[in-house]
């Protein structure tokens, strides 16, 4: 877990979800890994980041399950301070976003996991 989140990071221009996964979760923590499921698609108002400066937005989050395939695990001392693996019990305790909170179940409920929250919205 980095700095008490996973890599995230905005696409580039005409890339796509995985090599956007596989780029950042080499550049910030010196791992080379291979996506292999959609873990899930979520937003909502725990998505919501406000910037110092005050402008405020909403993402749309897509979570890419890896598994990691080489590299050394190295905290990049820019985007990510710390790296190491948790469990679930101990990634409870970190200081971590709200989505990644909002949303810890989903990463360690392996392939059974749900792919995004229930609709609220009833007509």
């Amino acid at each position: 877990m980095a700095s008490g989140r996973l890599p995230a990071v905005p696409l580039n221009l005409d890339e796509l979800p995985a090599d956007a996964a596989v780029r950042e979760a080499w550049e910030e923590t010196g791992l080379v890994v291979r996506p292999h499921r959609l873990l899930g698609a979520y937003g909502g108002p725990h998505c919501v980041v406000q910037y110092p400066n005050g402008d405020e937005t909403q993402y749309v989050i897509i979570a890419i399950g890896c598994t990691v395939i080489g590299g050394t695990a190295t905290a990049d001392q820019d985007e990510t301070l710390e790296l190491r693996y948790c469990s679930e019990p101990e990634a409870a305790r970190l200081n971590l976003t709200p989505w990644l909170r909002a949303h810890l179940r989903v990463v360690y409920a392996g392939d059974d996991g749900p792919g995004f929250e229930p609709s609220k919205w009833r007509p």
